[in-house]
């Protein structure tokens, strides 16, 4: 798939996340995606371990549980992994582009031409499209790349369920682990 470039939307710059910004960026997210993982390949449009979050997609029912005494901490490691983990893992600072503000984080986990995506948006962001329009320029790009595009959705996530439709995938038999259905855009024509 090769490096990821600054995504455009009407309302968002989506920036690659890189080593250097690693830290700077778990420092301001951390606060508002506390018990998020942004692990694309294992996640999904869904819920974290712990109940409905109101739309955060990417979490992991085996990621590692934030220190209350360090919330940055374990999105810091993450984060400094992903970025460090080569051309195969794609991973997007969202900022509104009126302020600058970051409202979230985007994924993409390639294999060979398939892509599994992922977003995981502030508290005080959700309920306003963002994670919409992330999902829709970052498939759109794979898309343009070749790539066959999908998500996971945990079974009973209604928040998922309408993300995964409203950015144009469908629901497919395969379950992964048991309790995430393994959703997909279908190619263009």
């Amino acid at each position: 798939m090769g490096e990821g470039p600054t995504l455009t939307t009407s309302r968002l710059l989506a920036l690659p996340l890189t080593v250097w910004n690693a830290g700077y960026v778990a420092e301001e997210l951390a606060p508002t995606l506390a018990f998020t993982s942004v692990v694309a390949r294992s996640g999904g449009f869904g819920a974290t371990p712990s109940g409905p979050d109101g739309g955060i997609v990417g979490t992991d029912p085996y990621a590692e549980r934030p220190d209350p005494q360090d919330p940055s901490g374990s999105l810091r490691r993450e984060l400094r992994r992903r970025a460090g983990a080569g051309r195969s893992v794609l991973t997007w600072v969202l900022r509104r582009r009126s302020e600058s503000a970051a409202v979230g984080l985007l994924v993409a986990d390639t294999q060979g031409q398939r892509a599994v995506v992922g977003v995981s948006i502030a508290f005080g962001c959700r309920r306003e499209g963002y994670a919409t329009e992330a999902v829709r320029a970052a498939a759109g790009w794979l898309e343009y790349r070749g790539a066959l595009v999908e998500t996971r959705i945990r079974r009973g996530d209604a928040v998922g369920k309408r993300l995964g439709q409203a950015t144009s995938f469908v629901p497919t038999p395969v379950l992964v682990a048991g309790w995430w259905r393994v959703w997909l855009r279908p190619p263009a024509d």
